[in-house]
């Protein structure tokens, strides 16, 4: 009888202790090469920075993670690509990705593979809208523009041009900047621009002649371009630009002429100040450089922590679905203590704890804080 007893109990504590979970493959996609480099380069290394304290430091019980990283040069169509070759070769159960576009392109394979994904870069109306298993730890994209068009408010300007980007981040920005404007009657003329655009002379010279009085600037590094051929065309108005005029090759392009350029932007002085000035100090002495631009590296880090240290605990709850799992803990994310600030996350699977503000492109990469 003892015998028989045993056996039960020992049956019973092998059922409840279940499978260890030795290792988590973590998938990166961004921009690394082409455009946008600092949207992809800076968070896969802040990243790389998370989950290297996680592993030094963790508990040996808890799983190691892994991280894998693919570049998408800032195009939607290499989403998936990179995405089954993260999968094909390393079994990756958690995504992160910085390119809406990419983001949607994934939709049905992040679904049916049980993956969970992150953006980490971006969060809006539309990606609030996707399956179940994506995430949004990132700032607004509607919010951090509509900044753009109550300071053109503020400035009292009446006549603007607003170029954008044909993807779906800056055409949103665009639309957000534009309804502001519409509230508050001032008059626009917003025009998409072709990707690898260079020319922008013929719309430039219709604006002079239109005497508009702020051109707003919703792309990237080929903008620098358009700001220089305004600047030799005698347009001295106020130049405005979205989250992503720190690219180095940006002002390289503009020769300059960004120099006084009003953005949204997002440091260290937006967020949790203390913890977010360590966090630069750790990532420059990690990889040797400081972020190109601070915000999507901070945004990463720490989406990355807030994933990680619900993965870390994995083998204590042993839980039959990941994505399952993993999908519910995160929507029980609640003031979250970050570099970016005190972030939740909500039913619809998007953060909030994270507000831009207004910044004047000072100098060559240096951002300088208007208001909030």
């Amino acid at each position: 009888m003892k015998k028989l007893l045993s056996i039960i109990v020992t049956a019973i504590l092998l059922t409840s202790c279940g499978k260890q979970v030795e290792e988590i493959n973590i998938g990166f996609i961004g921009p690394l090469t082409e455009r946008a480099i600092d949207l992809g380069i800076g968070p896969a290394k802040a990243l790389e920075l998370a989950i290297k304290e996680y592993n030094g430091s963790k508990d040996p019980t808890a799983p190691k993670i892994n991280l894998f990283v693919e570049d998408d040069q800032w195009e939607k169509e290499k989403a998936l690509p990179a995405y089954e070759k993260l999968s094909k070769e390393h079994n990756i159960q958690v995504l992160f990705i910085s390119n809406t576009g990419g983001t949607i392109a994934l939709q049905e394979k992040v679904l049916k593979d049980g993956v969970i994904m992150i953006n980490q870069l971006n969060s809006d109306a539309l990606l609030s809208a996707l399956n179940r298993n994506t995430f949004k730890i990132a700032k607004r994209t509607e919010d951090a523009h509509e900044v753009i068009g109550a300071r053109i408010a503020e400035l009292g300007l009446k006549n603007l041009l607003i170029y954008h980007f044909p993807n779906d981040f800056m055409t949103r920005g665009a639309k957000s900047v534009e309804s502001v404007l519409k509230d508050n009657g001032i008059s626009y003329k917003t025009i998409e621009i072709i990707k690898g655009q260079t020319d922008f002379k013929n719309s430039l010279s219709a604006a002079k002649n239109d005497n508009v009085d702020g051109i707003c600037f919703f792309g990237y590094r080929n903008f620098g371009f358009a700001m220089k051929q305004a600047r030799e065309m005698g347009i001295d108005c106020q130049f405005f630009g979205s989250t992503t005029l720190f690219d180095p090759i940006f002002y390289d392009n503009s020769e300059g002429t960004i120099v006084g350029t009003e953005c949204t932007y997002f440091t260290e002085k937006d967020g949790n100040y203390v913890l977010a000035h360590e966090f630069i100090e750790k990532y420059e002495k990690l990889h040797l450089e400081k972020p190109g631009s601070i915000w999507p590296a901070m945004q990463a880090y720490d989406a990355g922590n807030i994933t990680i240290g619900i993965l870390a605990t994995i083998n204590e709850e042993n839980p039959e679905k990941f994505d399952d799992w993993l999908r519910q803990k995160l929507h029980r994310v609640n003031y979250y203590q970050g570099v970016c600030g005190n972030i939740s996350i909500g039913p619809d699977g998007a953060s909030k704890g994270i507000y831009f503000s207004i910044y004047r492109y000072a100098d060559k990469g240096v951002p300088q804080k208007i208001k909030r």
